[in-house]
């Protein structure tokens, strides 16, 4: 009895450590050479793309595209009036018909939903099912289905790297690890909704694969800090305007997020990759076509990037693996203890039901001899009558 007991309370001791060693598993992964932190687990990262990269995260990108639209007429006007139509003369002399909004229209495959036409796309008829994403940054970085029309009119494609299976994970992970501004907007810096789509396809190393004219054109920035600049004291209003839009939309749409000051990025090295930024790098041939853009990251191997974030994949991979064989050997040890706690309720009870039983058969017996006794007494006695 006393070993089942010890027993107990051996495997209480043993599950209760296992259960609780399965709360302490990290999303980050961390060590000489890297520290990467997943996008869908970045505390900065919106709560409604966390939720579609944890669902369809790892499906297959099947197309990425660029697309663009001009800014609302009614901003521009805005802009013009604020600056004393100096914007209006900054755009022309830059040679801008339009300023733009760009965003990646980024088709992955998903069989769970209807089979599009990628005829509207450029493309042909698809064999599989596939879900469109549009990814881009406002105020904040959002990921969201297209709904207008126009989102799919100025268009261009941006071919994929052959060897390598994108998704959406890996795409948002590469970019937001290495592009220290990925979850700001600051305008006045270029760092804004063009410089965010660039760095995207630059990061994963997609811009080599990018030779027709018109799409690198559409992909490079235009000149946002030279046009906000025209506003004079009046240029952080833009500022202002983006960052009250991102805190309304944390506070509405994030709420349950509990916010915290995120672990400290490290952009440095990524295995034997070097990240510079752009002050850092010697001006020469190699990085002359980077060095034109509005980017300021440049990578020098971007394979080692996407092995990174590959690496960082499995890790969490075998992390979820881990906790899963945790939380199952949790239960088989409850399973267990529940099992003896049984059989020692029940030695319990039919040791008491003997001990019951034993009690009442010798009260049965006294009985039974103190009748014989009164019985025999009472002959005695009679015979002694006579």
């Amino acid at each position: 009895m006393k070993l089942i007991i010890n027993l107990i309370e051996l495997l209480l001791l043993l599950n209760t450590a296992i259960l609780t060693s399965s709360l302490f598993f990290t999303k980050t992964k961390k060590d000489n050479n890297y520290h990467l932190i997943a996008a869908k687990y970045h505390t900065e990262m919106p709560m409604n793309i966390r939720k579609i990269l944890e669902e369809v995260g790892d499906n297959p990108v099947i197309k990425i595209q660029l697309g663009r639209t001009p800014v609302e007429a009614i901003l521009i006007l805005f802009l013009n009036i604020v600056s004393l139509w100096k914007f209006n003369n900054k755009q022309l002399e830059l040679g801008y018909d339009e300023i733009y909004h760009n965003y990646l229209l980024i088709t992955i495959q998903n069989d769970k939903s209807p089979k599009v036409l990628q005829q509207i796309f450029g493309g042909e008829k698809d064999t599989l099912g596939s879900m469109v994403y549009k990814l881009e940054k406002a105020h904040r970085v959002r990921l969201l289905k297209p709904v207008f029309p126009t989102e799919f009119v100025d268009i261009y494609d941006i071919p994929l790297t052959s060897n390598k299976t994108f998704t959406l994970n890996r795409l948002i992970t590469t970019a937001s690890n290495i592009d220290k501004h990925f979850y700001t907007y600051d305008a006045g810096n270029n760092n804004m909704c063009q410089t965010f789509v660039e760095n995207i396809v630059d990061l994963n190393g997609l811009t080599p694969n990018i030779l027709d004219n018109s799409t690198q054109i559409a992909l490079k920035p235009q000149d946002a800090k030279a046009l906000v600049a025209t506003l004079g004291s009046r240029s952080d209003i833009v500022k202002y305007i983006t960052d009250l839009g991102g805190k309304i939309d944390k506070l509405v749409f994030d709420h349950k997020i509990k916010w915290k000051k995120p672990i400290k990025k490290e952009f440095t090295l990524f295995g034997d990759m070097h990240i510079k930024t752009v002050d850092e790098t010697v001006h020469n041939n190699t990085n002359e076509v980077l060095l034109k853009s509005n980017a300021d990251t440049i990578v020098e191997n971007v394979d080692d990037v996407f092995n990174a974030v590959v690496a960082l994949e499995e890790d969490d991979k075998k992390k979820k693996q881990k906790q899963s064989i945790i939380i199952i050997i949790g239960i088989i040890i409850l399973i267990l203890m529940i099992s003896l706690a049984a059989m020692f309720t029940y030695f319990i009870w039919k040791k008491r039901k003997g001990l019951d039983q034993r009690i009442k058969k010798e009260s049965v017996n006294n009985a039974i001899i103190e009748s014989k006794s009164d019985s025999s007494l009472s002959t005695n006695m009679n015979t002694i009558a006579n």
